[in-house]
């Protein structure tokens, strides 16, 4: 504490007094509206700047005020000076802003909603506070008489909040926006009605801190809700450490939970926040030095900054006689503030420019230190637009851990560390293969091969890291490919984009809108929920219902489809049987649901993306085709004995004692009748489905798949069966555009000579037939665990055609092998959507996955083995 009485000697002590106990006006104040603005209803407010460079927003017209030490004298044309004990020092008079007069949309006038000091701009969002509504509920120290409110406070038109917030930043520069929220009886307080004002606010405000003070709420979760938004510094008051002095002071707070519900919200607080970013205010004066310093101590231990008021009386509020702290305990409450932060390693940089109390920051000056460079950084410019950045990031990689954990459930969370390190690798990656690219494409090509055949291969090979390493979505790879063809001069622009016509992409098109109809018309889970009520009561026989159901339904639907329909379905049987996760039963129920999916998606053209975008492929590369029975000739050999070694293999891992099938039987029965009968629509959508396969297989070659594919589409849309607006999110764009750009690789890297050229190194000429398709159905195999399957016939079948055709081997049989054996991917969850799916349940564990899953997998190539040697 400084021993030196000079008023003026020590800026700290100096704004202090001048914060706690105001400033005297003994002569009137000339042109007062141009100086004085209203803090709150009764309280009165001049800005002031010390020759420090110290701002203090300083109340007037109290009776406290008249009575303080401390006088303002002076004029615009000589200047202003404080005057106390007989000494004088100059200081600045700041302005009232003049957006306080501008009018908003509504016609408000600003100053009513916000106030601006230096660069603190408070907003007032709510009007009121719902403690208002209930006589005796507010708190002590409020105006009673001038907030008579509603129980929820009405609240501002958020543009209006925008508009103010504009014209505050074209006259200043604003560092932090400070919102208050009243109460409101909900269990967030009123909180979540604030998450789309913070948002909005986040959009203009860039590097600006938002701050927020609020009651505490019930429902903890409106925090994280706010976090996300976009706000910085969460503030809930404690108001004082005393228990009875709270209750006393507090009625409203105590009887929605009092200081506990306080330090519940502060704890949660403090794990979404950064160092420095929670805070608690404590009022000094209203308790004793000890208690309020025991409230310090205890708010530090838990990472709360806590941020000390003087008491200051107000007239009309219960504690309008309390008497004024004096200056000496406030200073003795400030020094050890600062002491405790200092050695507690909390960050105090947040809070700056609060021109109403001695910030911590500030808490340097009582004790004559000078501001470090860390601090001086921090104010800065650059320093707060780092800071702004820093918190930014910060709450990216917080949203991205949060939707990790509600697409794969609280024990998949991935750290924030991990995140951080994934997204910038990914950054830097991708600038490695930008400019591995480039210098690639400089260099002379290779003897034997043309500069088109190069630069395709370039190309080709950008793509297919970016598919292996899925740095950037598959469709976007594709349209990057799509670009760079014309760009490096490797095909015109219109023989690269024309590509998209291929007839495969269009049949895939009208095999997911028909698929979607299905869904949106209930008669795929009508016929899923009636097979398993024709299933016994057995376990056995319900797990083995679990694998076929999905593969019968995957012969005319993709397998996402198909997962996507029985998973509800799998899950109310897992509940009805109480299972856990972990439980082996509920864990090879889901494994069959999948494997199911997968090995049905085969059989069929419908099944999956690969089959369609292998024959655009074919026949974009060699003008030859393969008609909808072939493919389901050749694969059924290998996807009939494929799904009897699943069955096989799940009988032998799964137990089946205790299980009380009755009890999933009967949610079984509950979803049936919450589905109600089969309407109308849901009939004649089972026989379009029915009628289009039936065309298919029939005349497919004659009038060609994509045209019976988008016949049956319009005839869909004819009848009524379906709207757009129910189809149009379940079409997976996303694959029609990665059609296009694969396609028009496969294309390039023929038509310029890259893919044979390539295919001459990698495959020994001394290969038979016979190993050389075993070696591209093991490569496959490999390829598209880690990739989607139809990526891993991108990647394969523009480099195996080339040489297929060489060596004599039809490209037919070689485009079947590459697209059948693509589609067998049980090992990882990334190699088909199925995998995904059940893995993010949690009732899969990977090392099973990974297990059974490999055990299929060498099953499948030796089927494919085994049907091959006859070729």
């Amino acid at each position: 504490m400084t021993t030196d009485l000079h008023p003026f000697a020590n800026p700290g002590r100096t704004k202090l007094a001048l914060v706690s106990r105001g400033v005297a006006l003994p002569e009137p104040l000339a042109h007062p509206s141009r100086y004085i603005s209203q803090a709150n209803a009764v309280e009165s407010v001049i800005d002031i700047r010390l020759p420090s460079g110290h701002f203090c927003t300083v109340p007037v017209g109290q009776p406290y005020t008249e009575a303080s030490g401390f006088a303002l004298r002076g004029n615009e044309e000589e200047g202003f000076s404080l005057h106390c004990g007989g000494e004088t020092s100059p200081i600045e008079l700041v302005a009232v802003p003049k957006f306080y007069q501008q009018r908003t949309r509504s016609g408000a006038r600003m100053g009513t909603i916000a106030s601006l000091h230096d660069r603190l701009l408070i907003l007032h969002p709510l009007l009121g506070c719902g403690f208002f509504a209930t006589k005796g509920q507010a708190c002590g120290y409020c105006q009673y008489d001038s907030m008579l409110n509603d129980a929820t406070p009405p609240m501002r038109d958020p543009l209006e909040l925008v508009e103010v917030v504009r014209a505050a930043l074209l006259e200043r520069d604003i560092d932090t926006v400070y919102l208050y929220n009243g109460f409101s009886p909900q269990d967030d307080a009123g909180l979540r009605r604030l998450v789309p004002v913070v948002a909005l606010l986040r959009k203009h405000l860039g590097h600006h801190q938002i701050a927020l003070e609020t009651v505490a709420p019930r429902d903890l979760s409106a925090i994280d809700e706010l976090y996300a938004a976009g706000l910085d510094i969460f503030i809930c008051n404690l108001e004082v450490n005393d228990a009875d002095r709270f209750a006393e002071i507090c009625p409203g707070k105590e009887a929605i939970g009092g200081q506990q519900a306080v330090w519940r919200a502060l704890a949660h607080a403090s794990t979404l926040f950064p160092s420095g970013a929670v805070v608690s205010h404590l009022i000094v004066g209203l308790e004793s030095v000890a208690s309020t310093t025991a409230g310090m101590e205890k708010l530090i231990e838990q990472c709360v900054v806590p941020l000390l008021h003087p008491f200051r009386p107000l007239p009309g509020t219960p504690l309008a006689e309390q008497p004024i702290p004096s200056l000496d305990d406030v200073e003795e409450l400030l020094l050890k503030q600062y002491n405790l932060l200092a050695a507690s390693g909390l960050s105090t940089n947040r809070l700056r420019d609060m021109g109403r109390v001695l910030s911590p920051m500030e808490g340097r000056i009582l004790v004559g230190r000078p501001a470090q460079l860390e601090e001086r950084f921090a104010v800065s410019g650059i320093g707060r637009r780092m800071a702004g950045w820093r918190d930014m990031i910060s709450r990216t990689l917080w949203n991205s851990a949060r939707q990790s954990s509600e697409q794969y459930g609280a024990d998949q969370q991935i750290s924030l560390r991990r995140l951080l390190l994934r997204k910038g690798g990914s950054y830097i990656a991708l600038l490695f293969c930008l400019l591995l690219f480039t210098a690639v494409l400089q260099l002379a090509p290779p003897e034997g091969l043309s500069p088109q055949g190069w630069r395709a291969l370039v190309v080709f090979g950008l793509c297919l890291l970016l598919w292996v390493s899925q740095l950037l979505p598959l469709m976007i790879t594709s349209l990057l490919g799509l670009a760079l063809l014309p760009l490096t001069g490797v095909l015109p622009p219109g023989q690269v984009y024309g590509l998209f016509g291929n007839p495969a992409i269009f049949f895939i098109l009208g095999a997911f809108i028909l698929a979607a109809g299905a869904v949106r018309s209930g008669v795929s889970e009508h016929l899923a929920l009636q097979f398993l009520d024709k299933v016994g009561l057995g376990p056995r026989r319900l797990l083995l219902a679990m694998l076929v159901l999905p593969a019968t339904m995957a012969f005319v639907m993709p397998e996402h489809v198909v997962a996507a329909v029985m998973l509800p379905i799998a899950w109310e049987i897992v509940r009805g049987l109480g299972l856990k996760g972990g439980d082996r039963y509920a864990q090879s129920l889901f494994l069959a649901l999948a494997w199911g999916a997968i090995i049905g998606g085969v059989a069929t053209l419908l099944g999956g993306a690969r089959g369609p975008l292998a024959l655009g492929l074919l026949q974009e590369i060699t003008g030859q085709s393969f008609t909808f029975l072939e493919w389901s000739e050749a694969s059924l050999p290998i996807v009939l004995p494929l799904l009897l070694v699943a069955a096989a293999l799940l009988l032998a891992v799964t137990p089946f004692g205790g299980l009380d099938i009755a009890a999933a039987r009967a949610r079984i029965d509950r979803r049936r009748l919450e589905a109600g009968v089969l309407g109308a629509s849901g009939w004649a959508m089972g026989l379009l489905l029915a009628c289009t396969v039936l065309a298919w297989m029939v005349l497919g070659h004659d009038q060609g798949l994509a045209s019976i594919a988008l016949i049956a589409v319009v005839t869909m849309f004819g009848l009524q069966l379906v709207s757009w607006k129910e189809i149009e999110p379940l079409v997976h764009w996303d694959v029609i555009l990665m059609y296009g750009g694969a396609i028009a690789l496969g294309k390039a890297l023929v038509v310029t000579g890259g893919g044979a050229w390539l295919a001459h190194r990698l495959i020994p000429d001394a290969a038979s037939p016979l190993l050389l398709l075993l070696v591209l159905a093991m490569t496959t195999l490999l390829l598209t665990e880690c990739v989607s399957n139809a990526a891993a016939v991108a990647i394969l079948l523009p480099v195996a055609l080339p040489i297929a055709i060489e060596r004599g081997i039809d490209p037919v049989t070689t485009t079947l092998a590459i697209g059948i054996v693509a589609g067998f991917a049980f090992v990882l969850p990334m190699g088909t959507p199925p995998n995904a799916m059940i893995y993010g349940t949690g009732m899969v564990r990977p090392s099973a996955m990974m297990r059974y899953g490999s055990l299929l997998s060498l099953a499948a190539l030796l089927l494919f083995a085994l049907v091959m040697l006859p070729y």
